[in-house]
């Protein structure tokens, strides 16, 4: 049984119309897509409301045409090299924050030091 095509939408991931169709059964107040990608069956009302958003097969094919020409390239506009400062002072730059990799590795050397030495220290005592 085929279902009937309300109407189109752009896919922004594959670039092709994806076709609108009413769900049946339990989910008959959604919509749902089908395009290259796959079924897109989100029931969410920002993607509800995108897709009941659908238009004609013809207004997509040109709204998808209009997506993939190419933009048009600026061409930058040459630049003076800039003249170098001689004896200028460098500006104190400050240090990167550590990372939470560099964190853990040196909790772990921590531990790991301090471990040895308190078992030693039992061992001893």
């Amino acid at each position: 049984m085929e279902k009937e095509i309300l109407g189109y939408i752009t896919c922004r991931t594959c670039m092709t119309p994806k076709a609108i169709i009413q769900g049946s059964g339990k989910r008959k107040e959604y919509v749902y897509g089908r395009c290259e990608c796959g079924v897109d069956n989100r029931t969410g009302s920002a993607a509800q409301s995108k897709m009941k958003g659908f238009k004609s097969i013809e207004e997509i094919q040109a709204e998808i045409e209009a997506l993939n020409q190419p933009k048009p390239e600026l061409k930058p506009e040459p630049q003076s090299e800039p003249k170098p400062v001689v004896n200028q002072p460098q500006p104190d730059t400050e240090p990167k924050p550590m990372g939470t990799a560099a964190c853990v590795g040196i909790g772990a050397v921590t531990g790991f030091v301090l471990g040895g030495v308190f078992k030693v220290l039992k061992a001893v005592a």
